[in-house]
């Protein structure tokens, strides 16, 4: 047994040296840094106004933000991780006033979260009845490890995959501000039929909204719907019916504001992309949305 130990240690210190490595320079680790630091930054300011959604409500990071603000928002959340947020908030923050929660078609699509590693060190200590992601406390822990979490090595996979694909292609990136407008509109399409494929089909996650919804009311939170302004040829790629069934979804929420930014802004000197606004943009969406519910989002 002895022989047998003294022989795997070699091993053992080139999987922690490897797993030390990984954590310490992966993009997907510094994600996870940035991801918890938010949270704990809401958790000790305890601000009265909290967004909740993907990178489209994270782009409130663009403004000068008052106190009262808070962020959640975090690129590639889905439904799951914006539940659990609510039971951060339910636990950490008693002031809480209002709730700006991502009411976007792309939101309601069947895709899978890896942010939901970044939660991790929170679930330990809260109690989901719903037990959404199905994870042990042993899973919790020993995702910790790169070489063991499963979100790490899709992420890691589809990384490589993409590096490969590309490295067969000739053609550059285009950068959004310096394409034309056909270029333009065959990024913002691509994207839309990549973000809108299999709308409202995960019932779990719809009763998981539903829950998220709830809970907050129940703590007299007013919770207002938001979708931020798009692109057109984005939107567009989004069937009409899908588009419907997330609506008629929505307006049996009964939220205290349902605000459809979607077709807003059309000039596209207010976007960084074909869904995302750029500083510029949110300046003017911050005054929709103050003109709208009377909260003011800017210092």
């Amino acid at each position: 047994m002895k022989s047998i130990f003294i022989k795997i240690i070699p091993y053992l210190i080139l999987f922690s040296a490897i797993n030390i490595f990984v954590y310490q320079s992966s993009r997907f680790y510094k994600q996870e840094r940035k991801y918890s630091n938010r949270i704990d930054a809401m958790v000790n300011s305890k601000p009265k106004v909290i967004f909740l959604g993907d990178s489209h409500s994270e782009s409130i990071n663009l403004l000068n933000l008052s106190e009262d603000i808070g962020n959640l928002a975090f690129g590639a959340d889905g439904i799951k991780e914006m539940y659990i947020k609510t039971l951060i908030i339910d636990k950490y923050n008693q002031d809480l006033e209002y709730v700006f929660l991502s009411t976007e078609p792309q939101m309601f699509n069947n895709s899978i979260s890896s942010n939901s590693t970044f939660l991790n060190k929170y679930l330990l200590k809260l109690n989901d009845p719903k037990d959404i992601y199905n994870k042990s406390n042993l899973n919790l822990i020993t995702e910790k490890i790169p070489l063991l979490n499963d979100d790490y090595l899709r992420y890691l996979l589809k990384n490589i995959y993409s590096t490969l694909r590309n490295s067969d292609s000739n053609k550059k990136p285009i950068i959004w501000s310096d394409a034309t407008n056909s270029q333009k509109e065959e990024i913002a399409t691509n994207t839309g039929i990549a973000d809108h494929t299999s709308i409202m089909t995960n019932t779990e996650d719809l009763e998981i909204y539903k829950e998220l919804v709830n809970k907050l009311k129940l703590k007299n939170v007013k919770v207002i719907g938001v979708r931020f302004p798009v692109s057109a040829h984005y939107l567009k790629q989004c069937d009409k019916e899908d588009i419907d069934k997330v609506n008629s979804f929505i307006e049996n929420l009964n939220l205290d504001y349902n605000l459809d930014y979607s077709l807003k802004i059309n000039d596209n000197s207010y976007f960084e992309n074909e869904d995302h606004l750029n500083k510029k943009g949110m300046e003017k969406l911050s005054k929709l949305i103050y003109i709208d519910t009377g909260i003011k989002l800017n210092k």
